[in-house]
């Protein structure tokens, strides 16, 4: 009798198991089908306002009073000329080899208008990008107006490229609207490099440089092997006669050219005009999702994740970074750091890496990778890399109690930590501190 109950029990717990991960999973496909320019994650607008949730209340009798903060630039045009040209100069040769179909000639014209449209200004923030860091610092004042007190400093940090200098000055402009006695400091040099964008010698491994990714790691292999089975014959149909001949740059593969396209489509929202209704006429809704698997399991793979060769080694780069914000936000505490507010601005690898090491509950760092798409049930680009994504630090405070306290939001919502608080999403900085460290040294192990 008991074993026909403990069979009966884990009967039904393999058959919820089943059905909580097609609900995960129906319910990225929903976000996916709803807010298409999502699919495109990295290149993405900045997504969390789709995603905004009510932030918890501070426990009672503490307050606000430092901030340390982490953000990607916003939105921005194509980073390389390299990255728009391929896909232009193919629909060129396409079309005077009498390849394209009457939408293909439509799609190149539309190609050459999105690469004039970059023209001169590759990496450059666009206006929506500066709108994007405007609105985070307003909602960040709003939510923790005690800390941004008149005559307050805050001070900020960012990469020397022009598209995070410019999103600096956006945020600060807005603080300095909501509070006109704020005393802004702004730096965007290499002497603060190792504190906002250390090495980047890693973005040039030749095995990561075109669509194809020509690697023998596990992951890589797992991902080329899975697009194999993926079907974009509606999209391929819909724009050529024959697509075989214009393979060549694309590994032979129709799919990479594909996923190339679309993205290069789906980059042309961060200037505020996107042919919606050309792209969803083209690209049906299934290989939209194809694409957004595709790219959700490379940006966790390649940047997110310590389940690859050289696990923890990879995040060297971020070392720097934690050490910061643990060293600010410690003279803060002690009243030696003169700024209310630490701020940095710079890209999205660091900003992963920066995940990575929290490896919060929300978006963990240790997943198993064996399955694109059932990565989707625990990790979504979506909701972690777009243009403007950010981390913020908030540090609390209590006349009658010794602890500080630390919350951490990630693009605008409470994330948790694997750590014991009796108070999640507030944790006292002293276990957060050494939670840090210790994440930090198992690079150097």
């Amino acid at each position: 009798m008991t074993f026909y109950i403990m069979r009966r029990l884990l009967s039904i717990l393999v058959a919820l198991l089943f059905v909580l991960t097609a609900v995960a999973q129906t319910s990225v496909r929903k976000d996916i089908d709803e807010h298409p320019e999502l699919a495109v994650t990295s290149l993405s607008p900045y997504g969390a306002p789709y995603f905004f949730k009510p932030i918890a209340e501070a426990p009672k009798g503490y307050k606000p009073f430092y901030i340390s903060h982490y953000g990607r630039h916003g939105s921005r045009h194509e980073a390389h000329k390299k990255n728009v040209m391929p896909v232009v100069d193919l629909f060129d040769r396409a079309d005077n080899m009498g390849l394209l179909t009457a939408k293909g000639k439509e799609m190149k014209a539309y190609l050459h208008k999105m690469a004039d449209a970059h023209e001169n200004r590759y990496g450059e923030l666009t206006r929506l990008g500066f709108e994007q860091h405007k609105g985070i610092a307003r909602r960040m004042y709003n939510r923790f107006t005690p800390v941004f007190y008149r005559g307050a400093i805050v001070e900020s940090r960012s990469s020397i490229y022009g598209r995070c200098a410019l999103s600096m000055a956006a945020f600060n402009e807005s603080l300095k609207e909501c509070e006109p006695m704020l005393e802004t400091r702004m730096s965007a040099s290499d002497a603060d490099k190792d504190k906002v964008r250390p090495s980047m010698a890693f973005l040039k491994d030749p095995r990561y440089q075109g669509v194809y990714i020509d690697s023998e790691e596990y992951w890589a292999k797992q991902l080329n092997k899975w697009l194999e089975k993926q079907d974009f014959s509606h999209s391929i149909n819909s724009l050529f006669t024959n697509i075989e001949p214009m393979l060549g740059n694309y590994n032979g593969s129709s799919a990479y050219l594909m996923i190339d396209l679309y993205k290069r489509l789906g980059a042309m929202q961060n200037l505020g005009w996107y042919d919606r209704t050309l792209v969803d006429s083209i690209f049906s809704a299934d290989e939209r999702y194809i694409v957004y698997l595709y790219e959700n399991y490379r940006w966790y793979c390649r940047y997110a994740t310590t389940s690859v060769e050289n696990g923890y080694k990879r995040f060297d780069r971020i070392k720097g970074v934690v050490n910061d914000i643990i060293s600010h936000a410690n003279e803060a505490i002690e009243g030696k750091n003169s700024a209310v507010a630490n701020l940095r601005f710079g890209h999205d690898y660091y900003l992963l890496a920066l995940l990575a090491i929290l490896n919060c509950n929300e978006h963990p760092s240790d997943l198993d990778i064996s399955d694109v798409e059932k990565l989707t049930e625990k990790w979504n680009a979506y909701k972690v890399v777009t243009m403007a994504s950010n981390v913020q630090f908030v540090f609390y405070r209590s006349k009658k109690e010794a602890d500080i306290l630390v919350r951490i939001l990630e693009n605008e919502n409470d994330i948790t930590l694997p750590i014991g608080s009796a108070t999640a999403p507030f944790y006292k900085w002293s276990d957060v501190c050494d939670y840090l460290q210790k994440r930090v040294s198992l690079i150097s192990e």
